[in-house]
């Protein structure tokens, strides 16, 4: 028997839900990421239950030391030819 889902909703009224692009929301759900089925061409959202996948954000500009390289290693200076 077939158990109906509590609500269903389209690719678009998903989307600006979730607050993704709806390009993006048919991209969770060709690869699985989020659930829903597709009738014929079209997207049917089963669950706004997803979670993103974030990278840590670094700043324009910032760098960082490499463990174990001293500060100066590597570094033109004028003295050093």
């Amino acid at each position: 028997m077939l158990q109906m889902a509590e609500s269903l909703y389209s690719v678009q009224e998903a989307a600006a839900k979730m607050g993704l692009s709806e390009q993006y929301l048919r991209a969770l759900l060709a690869s699985g990421e989020v659930r829903g089925r597709k009738l014929g061409r079209d997207w049917v959202i089963l669950s706004l239950d997803y979670q993103r996948k974030r990278r840590p954000k670094t700043r324009k500009g910032e760098t960082g030391v490499k463990e174990g390289r001293d500060e100066g290693e590597g570094l033109w200076t004028e003295g050093s030819l």
